[in-house]
């Protein structure tokens, strides 16, 4: 090991391994939520070609909440349709189905097809405005807790600088491994791999192309006697190619000793057996269709060992694996880069409470709980249809409809659900439409709706009034209930001192995590240091009912129309019943309760939240400080 490098070590709340899209997002939220925090990666510069391509609806959902989605719009294709291919009953290629790629509802019925670069161009960017950014051609060789009594440092991380050549000694409360699928943060933490499924080698190309195949815009799976193969359209008329190699073709080119391309590859000057291997399979599989590469700007092949980690988190919680670091996907599931950015979308609001001393342990736990469920489903349905889709009449029937919603919910992001917790309550004290479109369900993302901003006659989307700011919202469905005595008597216990609103107050704003610290005024509607941001949603005609007839409660800006009641209709509520729904700070639905039942608000979230009583005020609860007293322990810390 080379020496220690002089002088003090490098203290910071959350270290991050690895600045792939997982890595990036993790930084990205937690600086979002105003926690500090270094990332750091052994590779000179980012991704610059190639590697994961397809943002799924549910993650466009979640970067449009980070201003993020718009930039990446300019440098991606819209994959809106798909096809299924097989040889039919006359032994001849057929198309067996074609349809949307995306059915669930959502304001992004497509895949984004945009190389991992842009995207990691686009969270780098939003870390610099931040003045942030990734510590470069810094390698992890190990990490250790120490778990003195009175540490505030419980983890300390050895970082080889390649610069320099010396080791240096990084103290961190928190460490995320977002090092891929050979995670060095998994290999310290001993923690086991369980395989599902054999081990796939893939070449894979972004290739353009003369040919007459008719899908050649559209996602296309192909099955043939020969193999199967996938298509995805990029950008300028290019597309990428999926194949799986056989084991004779690995081992010629292992034979050879050839390793992965990184850089553009032409095939009028380059001549590698990979290329000529994944011509020519594709040639195969597409017969009696032709095609001919004229242009190949990214080429490699790579080990997909398709499997999920025993733990997502260390015993105490110090460390944690997301993406690549936790759970591997075949190419055909068209994951990529959208379960890390997930993973971390999920955890870093959590640890963002935990770190600030906001929250109790157990909404540390429910990170493995949700994103191990959704991992462990991703795979396994995987499988299923791996199993029965290359039959000649498979997408026939009732078993593939099924197959196919399934698969539309779970590859989509918009159909998944987290499992019951502190975070979900499954059961509710409501009547929703089950026949809805998009019903309230606790454990599912809430959809957005479009609205009519009572204050200015303003259409707008939910999801973008709806930011990121690791703030819970607390959405009430109004309907036509503006003058009836339940909605008052709701207004009436969320002005009280007993209240969400006025209990779960930070220090500081939430909106601006870098502003000074202010008093805040819990009867001021504006909220900005709450940690329940309120909505009202109401179907009555906005030119109708004056402002000044509603509650003080609410902030004027965060009261809308919904023209017709459509939003309404589409999530299940009636408009005479009065249905208030509390979703978590990543968009998920933590409980759904009728107007009469603010208390069951309350009391869920002191299930997870920790609260003292404020000196200035017996009735008010203000958070406990993010420090923890001289002398507690390491694992009361997190």
């Amino acid at each position: 090991m080379s020496p220690r490098i002089p002088g003090d070590d490098v203290l910071t709340e959350a270290l991050i391994i690895g600045a792939g899209p997982t890595g990036l997002m993790a930084a990205v939220t937690l600086v979002q939520y105003g926690v500090p925090c270094r990332i750091i990666d052994r590779k000179s510069v980012r991704t610059n070609v190639g590697h994961a391509s397809g943002l799924q609806p549910r993650t466009q959902e979640i970067l449009k909440t980070l201003e993020l989605l718009d930039g990446l719009n300019k440098t991606g294709n819209r994959m809106s349709e798909g096809s299924f291919w097989a040889h039919n009953e006359s032994h001849q290629l057929a198309r067996i189905k074609i349809g949307p790629e995306v059915t669930n509802a959502t304001p992004f019925p497509y895949v984004l097809v945009t190389d991992q670069g842009n995207v990691e161009a686009a969270f780098e960017s939003k870390l610099m405005l931040k003045g942030y950014q990734v510590d470069r051609l810094m390698e992890l060789v190990h990490y250790e807790y120490d778990m003195t009594p009175d540490t505030i440092w419980p983890v300390t991380a050895y970082i080889r600088n390649h610069s320099s050549g010396v080791i240096e000694v990084w103290r961190t409360k928190y460490l995320l491994g977002c090092d891929g699928a050979g995670s060095l943060v998994r290999h310290v933490e001993g923690v086991p791999w369980h395989f599902q499924g054999g081990s796939e080698i893939w070449a894979v190309a972004d290739v353009w192309a003369e040919t007459d195949f008719p899908d050649i815009r559209r996602h296309s799976t192909v099955w043939s006697p020969h193999g199967s193969c996938m298509l995805m359209p990029n950008r300028d008329n290019g597309f990428r190619v999926y194949t799986q190699l056989t084991l004779d073709e690995v081992n010629s080119l292992n034979a050879i000793g050839y390793a992965n391309f990184t850089r553009p590859l032409f095939p009028e000057n380059n001549s590698t057996l990979l290329y000529d291997i994944l011509q020519a399979r594709i040639r195969s599989i597409l017969a009696p269709f032709t095609i001919r590469f004229t242009k190949v700007a990214w080429i490699s092949r790579y080990g997909v060992h398709q499997g999920i980690a025993n733990h997502f988190s260390s015993r105490l919680h110090h460390v944690f694996l997301l993406g690549d670091a936790c759970h591997t996907h075949s190419p055909f599931t068209v994951q990529g880069m959208n379960p890390g950015i997930a993973d971390a979308y999920n955890l870093t609001w959590k640890l963002a409470l935990v770190i600030k001393g906001h929250a109790t342990l157990a909404l540390l736990d429910t990170y493995r709980t949700e994103r191990q469920y959704i991992a462990d489903e991703i795979i396994r349905h995987n499988i299923r249809c791996t199993l029965y889709f290359p039959q000649p009449d498979a997408c026939d029937g009732p078993e593939s409809e099924s197959l196919a919603r399934k698969s539309f919910d779970i590859m989509s992001g918009c159909g998944q659900r987290y499992l019951e917790s502190v975070l979900v309550q499954f059961s509710m004290r409501a009547r929703i439409d089950q026949a809805a479109v998009e019903p309230l369900t606790p454990g599912k993302r809430l959809h957005t709706m479009t609205l009519t901003r009572h204050v200015d006659g303003t259409v707008v989307d939910l999801l973008e009034q709806m930011p990121s700011t690791g703030q819970f919202h607390l959405i009430l469905f109004a309907g036509k209930l503006l003058q009836h005595p339940i909605l008052q008597g709701l207004c009436n216990y969320l002005a009280s001192s007993d209240s969400p609103l006025s209990v779960f107050v930070a220090d500081s704003p939430f909106s601006d995590p870098v502003s000074h610290q202010r008093e805040f005024d819990p009867t001021n509607a504006g909220g900005g240091n709450r940690f329940l941001d309120l909505y009202l949603i109401h179907s009555s005609n906005h030119l109708e009912v004056e402002l000044g007839q509603m509650s003080g409660i609410f902030d004027s800006s965060k009261i809308f129309e919904d023209v017709g009641g459509v939003g309404h209709a589409t999530h299940g509520v009636h408009e005479m019943d009065g249905i208030m729904t509390l979703v978590r700070p990543d968009g998920y639905i933590t409980m759904v309760t009728n107007f009469d039942n603010g208390p069951g608000v309350m009391q869920c979230l002191k299930s997870f939240m920790v609260f003292a009583p404020s000196a200035s005020s017996p009735s008010t609860l203000v958070a406990e400080p993010s420090n923890p007293p001289h002398g507690q322990s390491s694992t009361d810390l997190i």
